[in-house]
């Protein structure tokens, strides 16, 4: 006798589920797959994985590849799995890379740049190093010869993701750029009002920070020593 299960208790079981098993799933069932794909699964799995350390991962990159062949590497923050125990990622870039560096990461998504020998702009992918799925992101507006950092967060009022860039002149004059892009819409949005008398320093290994529904970032200004 077939035993049909509400879809309520299929996603709450599934939901809970390495993605590695989601992934196998999506590929023998149909029903599963369009159940799996449904953005309120996507979050519903990710609040699970956010209260589960063993879904917790560490994500490196060597930030100048050995004959042009990226290599990232994730390990477990699990106080179960040695730290040795890292697992090899695919990458998503197409060209010969020259440099690649991740500049932040959110919801177990990451925005990697990635720059290769004929030129010296940065592209940046969205990439999610567990389904191995990566999207090509439409180039900011202002120059990218400017020092910058981003920063990724979730709109939960638009069902969006939004990437927050900034960028500041190399020689760390007043000259901010600020830009947001919506990933629900595809391009990025030129911000003129930000806050006055505030100086924007960073180092490359900066990042903003999404605490609360707002993006956080270190400034001084000349009333702090």
């Amino acid at each position: 006798m077939d035993i049909h299960l509400p879809e309520e208790i299929v996603m709450d079981i599934l939901s809970r589920l390495p993605v590695q098993s989601l992934l196998r799933f999506k590929c023998i069932s149909k029903p599963w797959k369009k159940l799996i794909s449904k953005p309120y699964f996507t979050r519903k799995h990710l609040n699970h994985a956010k209260n589960d350390q063993n879904f917790q991962k560490f994500l490196s990159c060597q930030p100048y590849p050995k004959d042009g062949v990226l290599s990232y590497y994730c390990a477990s923050l699990s106080s179960t799995h040695l730290v040795e125990s890292v697992q090899k990622l695919d990458c998503p870039s197409v060209f010969k890379p020259r440099h690649v560096k991740i500049y932040c990461c959110f919801d177990g998504l990451s925005i990697m740049g990635v720059s290769n020998y004929n030129k010296r702009d940065v592209v940046f992918f969205l990439w999610n190093p567990f389904t191995r799925e990566s999207i090509l992101l439409p180039n900011p507006e202002f120059p990218p010869k400017k020092n910058f950092i981003c920063g990724m967060g979730y709109d939960s009022t638009k069902n969006d993701y939004k990437v927050l860039k900034i960028g500041l002149d190399r020689n760390y004059d007043r000259n901010v750029s600020i830009e947001l892009l919506s990933l629900k819409k595809g391009f990025w949005s030129k911000i003129d009002e930000y806050s006055s008398g505030i100086f924007y320093k960073f180092n490359g290994s900066s990042c903003l920070a999404f605490v609360h529904g707002a993006f956080h970032w270190v400034g001084y200004s000349e009333k702090c020593l």
